[in-house]
């Protein structure tokens, strides 16, 4: 850290007495302060020249044919293409800015500022007075004395100005400013709102005087840069991992339409601590088939050097992601369909529509999607989708009407405010829910938000007539619109529809929270160290499912509308028994469940063995096949036990009654030619049945099993949804702003948190 510099350093350009000391020497005391004293040549060395090209590609050195006369000269070097000259400011190729300042080299205004403004050099003739020596010029550069009103002379005001001075970090506001753009998913034009900038320099004036505003243009360099930092911290921490790394990818539009697929990894640390990570959110620009999915994506993982560690791929069940998998699997010479999870949370959204809404649910969703612009022919197809086509219309309905909203606010502030439980009247209004196809069990929170509205509707259809027909006074023939019809209103019997809807969709509103985690185990408020997202726990939500949806069906004739809801709980049930049967198409779900030590073969035993023996064998035959293929002859370096507890030295002296006792007592270690399955399978303990966190069990048994604990840790971590990939979209913001920069600074944005980049970014001055 440099010492405190002080007002007796003398300047580059004598100055009068009148001159305002602190402004004409600030910036040669922020770059004394940042140790980098000027020096007197500005000659380039050749790395220097090679970090001016790769800014300005295309350019060379100029060729002049006379000599130059601006003072500028000595504190720059020329350029030049076909097309133009440029000027180059090299004490910011010194200073390693990331974008150097250029000017055209036909006139020298513009540099003659920049050098002053942003470096503190000026005319070394002493012929031309320096700005602050001229009027305009004090006006354009005020120094901190004039804009807080601090006497120079006084000893006390002096010192304040110079702390001010030093204190101010150029680099370091930058930065503040940079990760708000970021963090707050703000557009990068923000940063040159002019209110926003006369906020910044009203708290200190040395953000205009240092002219430290970052720019849009800061940010676009700042995200390239920090990205390629990025690239090699992740590249590293991707290679150490001991096990494969687990891809998910997922597609989404932005608002200004561009097309964008959200790529993340899962894997394990040195440290065996699960790590996930935002790998790249490519826009894909042609059209949107498995072979150009296949090809982003097989780029970002040749980009990252992990060819030969992917593992399985967490995607959702769109046609053309068969396709794109056909073509990795290709590529990376692995089984496509053995490779493919399908993510849960898609499947069990398709099961809540079946069971909603009844057959053909693509056909009834292509046909609303049609229809949306035509208020009236949307409104009639989900009135034929019972009850809860009502629920949908009716919430559309009020969402759309501000006026309507407001009136279900008050109705209920009315109720609220009137009870005379003092608890309820602590209650705030609620607005309906709308469901849609991006969230997963949107229906569910919408029902869910009706029946908590229940108890105002009457009033509020009430009200809304009234409303109507006030608004429509005097027109003949006027009819009410759609959702103020009489077979429009929800009556008690859809009521109690939408009650048993409710209670059989909150058991799947249950396993997607449980089953949508990262898979890292953490405290709970409750205290209670949990993991949701384990793939351990698939096998049985699909079970627990099947049998609530059966329960829905032995209680058909206890329904309000048996035949109905019948027909729709059978559907549902289908749909879920039709991807559960998928389950042997990918290993990782039966070996999951096979290796968790409180589960084993017992808890197939349990489901299966009476009824269908032969799906325990077929499971059965399915992990082994993976053992043996992929794991059996894998040859693994297993790594010092320093980090375990230390063993106790084995006696050197051993008496007969000590040989007796080894010979009769079983090791821990492995032995030679075993099979470790094998042996594992044959090894039980009473502490099975506790083990909460499987994963970490099996990473203490990495010496004592260590190609079947990689096997165990390898299924285990694979992610059961691809939630992820929505998190990272809703993080991103989807922003309307450059696509090709915006995503880079998004995934050096979020992976931060992960611990492998450093979330202060480097500064990038303009």
């Amino acid at each position: 850290m440099a010492e405190p510099v002080t007002t007796n350093i003398e300047p580059k350009t004598p100055a009068s007495d009148d001159t305002p000391h602190d402004a004409l020497l600030l910036p040669r005391l922020a770059l004394l302060d940042a140790g980098k004293i000027p020096l007197t040549s500005w000659t380039p060395s050749s790395d220097e020249e090679q970090r001016i090209f790769r800014v300005w590609k295309g350019f060379t050195l100029a060729e002049r044919t006379k000599d130059t006369v601006s003072w500028i000269w000595d504190y720059g070097v020329e350029i030049q293409s076909e097309a133009s000259r440029r000027w180059i400011c090299m004490p910011c190729v010194r200073q390693k800015a990331s974008s150097p300042q250029s000017y055209e080299s036909r006139g020298t205004q513009n540099a003659e500022h920049h050098l002053w403004k942003s470096h503190g050099y000026w005319d070394p003739s002493g012929r031309r007075r320096t700005p602050l020596q001229t009027k305009e010029g004090r006006k354009a550069f005020a120094s901190i004395t004039d804009l807080m009103g601090l006497k120079r002379l006084e000893p006390n005001d002096q010192a304040l100005a110079n702390n001010l001075i030093r204190r101010f970090d150029q680099a370091e506001f930058q930065k503040l400013v940079v990760n708000w753009i970021v963090e707050s998913q703000q557009s990068f034009r923000q940063v040159e709102h002019p209110r926003l900038r006369q906020i910044f320099e009203y708290l200190n004036p040395a953000v205009r005087i240092k002219d430290a505003h970052v720019t849009a243009k800061t940010i676009q360099s700042l995200a390239i840069q920090q990205f390629e930092r990025h690239r090699d911290a992740v590249q590293h921490a991707l290679r150490r991992s001991p096990g494969q790394i687990h891809i998910a990818f997922d597609g989404a539009r932005t608002r200004n339409r561009h097309a964008l697929y959200g790529v993340t990894a899962v894997f394990r640390d040195e440290d065996n601590q699960l790590r996930k990570l935002v790998l790249g959110i490519p826009e894909l620009v042609e059209r949107h088939s498995g072979e150009n999915i296949a090809a982003e994506i097989l780029d970002i993982i040749r980009s990252f050097g992990i060819e030969d560690k992917v593992g399985y791929f967490t995607l959702d069940n769109a046609a053309n992601n068969d396709t794109a998998m056909r073509e990795i699997a290709q590529e990376l010479h692995f089984d496509p369909v053995r490779r493919r999870v399908r993510c849960v949370g898609h499947i069990l959204n398709l099961v809540v529509k079946s069971l909603l809404f009844g057959k053909d649910v693509e056909a009834f969703e292509d046909t609303v999607a049609k229809g949306e612009a035509l208020a009236r022919a949307a409104h009639d197809t989900w009135m034929r989708r019972g009850p809860v086509g009502k629920a949908h219309n009716f919430a559309i309905w009020v969402h759309r009407s501000d006026v309507l909203t407001q009136l279900l606010r008050q109705i209920q502030q009315d109720s609220y405010a009137a009870a005379d439980d003092a608890e309820v009247g602590k209650q705030r209004p609620v607005d309906v829910v709308i469901d849609n196809d991006t969230r997963w069990l949107s229906q569910y929170y919408m029902i869910k938000r009706l029946l908590r509205l229940q108890p105002f509707y009457e009033e509020f259809i009430a009200k809304a007539k009234r409303i109507f027909r006030d608004g429509r006074r005097g027109e003949v023939g006027r009819r009410f619109p759609p959702c103020l019809e009489e077979s429009s209103f929800l009556t008690e019997n859809d009521w109690a529809v939408l009650r048993t809807f409710d209670e059989i969709l909150s058991d799947f509103h249950v396993v997607v929270q449980a089953l949508q985690g990262d898979g890292q185990p953490r405290c709970r408020a409750s205290g209670i160290r949990e993991t949701f997202g384990s793939m351990t726990d698939v096998l049985e939500a699909f079970e627990f499912l099947l049998s609530k949806l059966e329960d829905a069906k032995s209680q058909i004739e206890t329904h309000p509308e048996p035949e109905h809801f019948g027909i729709n709980v059978n559907l549902g049930w289908m749909k879920l028994d039709k991807y559960y049967n998928t389950l042997r198409d990918t290993p990782v779900y039966y070996a999951a469940a096979a290796l968790h030590p409180g589960l084993r073969w017992t808890y197939f035993d349990e489901i299966w063995g009476r009824h269908h023996p032969e799906w325990v064998e077929e499971a059965k035959q399915i992990v082994q096949q993976l053992w043996s293929n992929e794991y059996s002859n894998l040859q693994i370096t297993v790594a010092s036990t320093a980090d375990g507890p230390a063993l106790k030295k084995q006696k050197t002296v051993l008496s007969s009654f000590d040989r007796y006792r080894n010979r009769h007592r079983q090791s821990n270690a492995p032995t030679a030619g075993a099979d470790e399955y094998a042996r594992w399978q044959a090894s039980m303990s009473e502490l099975d049945r506790d083990v909460a966190d499987p994963v970490e069990y099996w990473h203490l048994k990495r010496f004592e099993y260590p190609k079947l604990s990689r096997m165990a840790l390898d299924v285990m971590t694979v992610p059961a949804m691809s939630a992820e990939c929505e998190r990272l979209f809703s993080a991103a913001g989807l922003m309307e702003i450059d696509v090709e920069t915006t995503w880079v600074l998004n995934i050096v944005a979020i992976n931060p948190r992960e611990g492998f980049v450093d979330s202060t970014h480097d500064s990038a001055a303009e």
